[in-house]
């Protein structure tokens, strides 16, 4: 049986200006979907900035990396607190701009 990927992520307003967006666990191919509708949803209400806190992720993957970055071309994501492992990923995908 193979393992399955798994993700928590929880969203919160934190004034009328930044939503933060809280990750957990593992981001790939399998559940980086979640993560898309998080970020879209937190667009959703408008916010000056999304904030991403991936200090709980054990893995991103490039195609979570790829998300973060579509996400901040159209509206602004500072990423932090992260996670050594996100930080890497970040930092190789040339996206160390994003982190706080």
């Amino acid at each position: 049986m193979a393992d399955r990927a798994e993700v928590e992520i929880r969203t919160a307003v934190v004034d009328d200006e930044v939503v933060r967006v809280h990750v957990a666990g593992e981001v790939d191919l399998l559940t980086v979907p979640s993560l898309a509708e998080a970020l879209a949803a937190a667009g959703r209400l408008s916010p000056r900035l999304i904030e991403v806190d991936l200090s709980a992720v054990d893995f991103l993957s490039v195609s979570g990396a790829a998300e973060l970055a579509q996400t901040a071309a159209r509206i602004p994501v500072q990423v932090g607190p992260a996670s050594h492992a996100s930080r890497v990923v970040l930092a190789a995908a040339g996206l160390d701009h994003l982190l706080a």
